[in-house]
């Protein structure tokens, strides 16, 4: 889109962002401005494109001669920022932003993890990781006010007595975020304009249009941030108590519903959507060359082609398709050194490499090929066929070097991909007629699928047959249905049996005692898969060095052999009483699932946990869940034995249990949604409490999401006296929240 203008030597320089504000940018040498390719592709696409900016520059006095050497790219370490304007571009709109944690936004991201998977994680157009100098200097739009709120913020957040609701550092860089769009989008000069109603607007309307943010997760820090500043603006005097009680109400309404606002495709400006555009393609935001080929494919209109097979594994969406939950077990595997050498040594790989050089050194004849790899090795076009005889396809030679690099995984990864999406079909062309009403597509991905759910338990492949059957014939009518599926089995054998067989020879399975299982190279690329498919799937370290949280995570989303097995390898690097305290204290800082989970895997370890577990009664946050596990161990030792008076369950530990399990919701309600919130099941189960009492509870609890869950279910709950007793709660809670502040 961009070629032309940017390598005209006329107009090149005005789409290079000066560095200093008192430059224009026709002023700018190379030296004093970045060239960002990818922030000003995403902006011109806001202004109209390149014409709109050819249009703009007919007005410009002609550039300097002291820029007539720049070039069209400058070094990729060069930092870029981008252009802040919606409307027609002038040197005053432009506008540098900060992140609120990333590595780089100016540059791009790098996606930490495995080489080709980890979980999504932010991304803007911006740097937090700028050189000290850049911290200290003010943007062009944000002006001395801002910059002077946010030093002024550190310093305050560093000697305040009050608590506050997020962490300094950021607090301060998400700052820089929102302080970045309130010139341009709110049109203040300060934070002290600030006012209750411009909150809505720039959180729910301005920041899901500007900044991209690739998981929820990345914004969590957001509103906390906010919180903190209008404290620090109240305590300055910058704004009124008042005025600030009232933006504190306002973050309480808007909290439930921001990160749903900022991840709506519905929301996004065309920079953002072109950000997400570039994620879903795999495209590594920091490797500018991949943003040029991505821009250059796109104006060519290579993505104006349709959409990867869904029932391939290139254009298959695991979590969708196949109903994967937001997390799966943690998996264990090798490093990619280790990955490497299993590629290398795959037997599937060594027979294509000997196929693909014997059809460069002699004639080969295809009925002499094995039909499978034969079906494989013309997908990847090793080789075509010529006749009856088969010669070097295009890329004869891609697996003649897989020594350097990461080039053994990457061939290891295509050659799985096509064995789950053509083993069937190339089988079947062998015989069409056989079966043929029989639906064999997808079956490959539905099958590994399975084994990596299966664990290191593994699948039967008795199952695994009768899975892939039972789709196979689904669409074919029933008189009919059993004949296909034994025309085709005696034909080409058992579906199941052709996948397993070649994912064995390319060491992604291991079938022992009629069971498969899931070899390393093959739960290496599942992973990636699913993670690209916004699952996580968390890396387990050995037991020797695993932590509480690897052990409470194998506990919740592992198979019981899986877990006990480590589990006990864990506990034996410590004492058991140790290992009990190691997982309350990481319960502690978790939410409700995780407490409960922690918990029952320190009730585990018997007698020895109850030290642990009696010093866990002075932690609010833990002693409901301790009193639990506490009153288990004492009845199976005594089932006739009162529970003592330190044990008894209070209206307090139950406002906290449903404070911690209610608060997930908080963050993922509909604002439309209603449900019931039954006290009778309470009584049912022994609890002799009021609502009004046990919202009075949690009212006065210092949890961080007790005020959330009252204002949730003063909105959301579908009884009317139920809701205003939340609501009255609700507002006693911020309340206490404002005095524990002051």
């Amino acid at each position: 889109m961009l070629a032309e203008l940017i390598c005209d030597p006329a107009p090149g320089p005005v789409v290079l962002l000066a560095e200093r504000d008192d430059l224009s940018p026709q002023d700018a040498t190379p030296e004093e401005a970045a060239w960002i390719m990818a922030g000003s592709v995403l902006e011109l696409l806001e202004i109209g494109g390149p014409e709109a900016v050819r249009e703009q520059l007919k007005n410009l006095p002609p550039r300097s001669a002291r820029t007539s050497s720049a070039p069209c790219r400058p070094r990729a370490t060069r930092p870029r920022k981008p252009l802040r304007s919606s409307g027609p571009w002038s040197p005053s709109q432009s506008c540098t932003r900060r992140p609120g944690r990333m590595p780089s936004r100016a540059r791009g991201v790098h996606v930490q993890g495995s080489r080709t998977g980890g979980n999504t994680i932010r991304l803007g157009l911006n740097e937090r990781a700028t050189p000290r100098s850049a911290r200290s200097r003010v943007t062009a739009m944000a002006g001395d006010a801002f910059e002077e709120t946010l030093a002024g913020f550190r310093r305050w957040a560093g000697t305040t007595e009050r608590k506050l609701s997020g962490d300094p550092e950021d607090d301060a860089a998400e700052l820089y975020t929102v302080f970045s769009l309130m010139p341009d989008y709110l049109g203040i000069d300060a934070p002290s304009r600030l006012t209750a109603g411009s909150l809505n607007e720039l959180l729910l309307d301005v920041y899901p249009r500007k900044v991209t943010v690739l998981d929820r997760k990345d914004i969590a820090s957001t509103i906390p941030a906010l919180r903190d500043l209008t404290s620090y603006l109240a305590d300055t005097g910058a704004v009124t108590e008042g005025t600030a009680r009232a933006m504190d109400r306002e973050l309480d309404e808007i909290e439930p519903d921001f990160a749903d606002a900022v991840m709506d495709p519905s929301n996004w400006g065309p920079a953002t959507a072109m950000m997400h555009a570039m994620h879903r393609d795999g495209v590594d935001i920091s490797d500018s060359a991949a943003v040029d080929l991505w821009i250059a494919q796109q104006n060519a209109g290579v993505f104006a082609a349709p959409a990867a097979d869904p029932l391939a594994w290139d254009g298959v969406d695991l979590k969708e398709d196949f109903g994967i939950p937001d997390v799966v077990a943690p998996v264990r595997l090798p490093d990619d050194e280790a990955l490497t050498a299993l590629a290398v040594a795959a037997p599937l790989l060594a027979d294509l490499r000997g196929l693909a050089r014997d059809v460069r050194e002699t004639p080969v004849r295809a009925a002499s090929v094995d039909p499978l790899l034969l079906g494989l090795a013309v997908e990847t076009e090793l080789v075509e066929r010529g006749g009856d005889t088969l010669v070097p396809g295009e890329d004869v030679e891609w697996l003649d070097d897989l020594a350097e690099g990461t080039a053994a995984l990457d061939a290891w990864d295509y050659a799985f991909a096509q064995v789950l999406d053509t083993t069937l079909e190339a089988a079947d062309e062998a015989e069409p007629q056989a079966g043929e009403d029989l639906d064999l597509a997808g079956h490959g991905i539905a099958l590994v699928v399975e084994l990596f759910l299966g664990a290191r338990a593994g699948v039967p492949v008795t199952q695994l047959s009768e899975s892939l059957k039972s789709a196979a014939i689904a669409e074919v009518p029933q008189d009919a249905a059993e004949h296909q599926w034994e025309e085709w089995a005696g034909a080409h054998g058992d579906p199941a049996d052709l996948l397993l067989g070649q994912l064995a020879k390319l060491s992604a399975v291991t079938v022992t005692d009629g069971v498969a299982r899931l070899e390393p190279l093959a739960l290496h690329a599942i992973a990636a898969k699913l993670r690209a498919c916004d699952v996580r799937v968390p890396d387990l370290p050995p037991p020797g060095e695993m932590t509480a949280d690897d052990v409470v995570l194998l506990s919740m989303f592992g198979t019981e052999e899986d877990f006990t097995a480590d589990f006990a390898s864990w506990v034996a690097e410590r004492t058991p009483e140790d290992a009990a305290r190691e997982l309350l204290s990481f319960a502690a800082g978790e939410g409700a699932a995780v407490r409960t989970a922690a918990v029952q895997v320190v009730s585990r370890l018997g007698d020895a946990a109850e030290p642990a577990l009696r010093e866990a009664l002075d932690r609010p946050d833990l002693r409901c869940y301790a009193k639990m596990a506490l009153i288990e161990q004492l009845a199976g030792r005594d089932p006739e034995q009162p529970v003592p008076a330190e044990l008894k369950r209070t209206t307090e530990d139950l406002a906290w249990f449903i404070a911690d399990n209610f608060a997930p919701l908080t963050r993922t309600i509909d604002r439309n949604a209603t449900f019931p919130f039954d006290m009778t099941q309470l009584s049912d189960a022994g609890w002799d409490v009021s609502t009004e009492a046990l919202f009075d509870a949690m009212a006065r609890l210092d949890h961080p999401d007790a005020e959330a869950v009252l204002t949730m279910l003063g909105r959301h709950c579908d009884n009317k006296k139920t809701a205003k007793a939340a609501r009255k709660a609700a507002f006693k809670a911020a309340s206490h929240r404002a005095s524990r502040r002051s």
